[in-house]
């Protein structure tokens, strides 16, 4: 049995927790949504902190699965680059990036301005990507 194979068997486990992983992250996102509506200081600072938790299980989603997914697909020279599912991991990939890249720019405090207006854009964003990494999953060749 080679590494590949190691590894594409540990990973279809992983990908799974994944997968489940950003349902949560986009279930906690919408209900940080929720707190920023009601325009309080306690309910904004739940909206940070409920957010927060939303972007970490993004980011160990990200590091842990997804981009070394990406890696092993990529190396395995059977697969083709110009496939539809390659084309739309592609494009997964693409859409996350700004997404994940405004994301941490809030975790960190570091917000663009006008800020309520970037914040409604990576909220599309976002919404985008998990979308897009849901049709990732469930077309995922075996």
């Amino acid at each position: 049995m080679s590494i590949t194979t190691n590894f594409s068997y540990m990973n279809s486990f992983l990908v799974q927790e994944s997968i489940s992983l950003m349902f949560v992250a986009l279930g906690l996102s919408i209900i940080g949504i929720g707190y920023a509506r009601l325009k309080s200081k306690e309910a904004l600072q739940m909206h940070r902190w409920i957010m927060g938790g939303a972007i970490v299980l993004s980011l160990i989603s990200m590091f842990f699965v997804m981009i070394p997914s990406l890696f092993l697909y990529y190396i395995n020279p059977n697969d083709g680059f110009f496939s539809g599912f390659s084309i739309l991991q592609i494009v997964h990939s693409v859409e996350g990036v700004p997404a994940i890249v405004l994301s941490v720019m809030y975790l960190l405090n570091d917000l663009p301005q006008p800020a309520k207006k970037w914040m409604r854009i990576t909220a599309i964003l976002w919404v985008v990507g998990i979308a897009l990494g849901a049709v990732v999953y469930y077309t995922m060749p075996s």
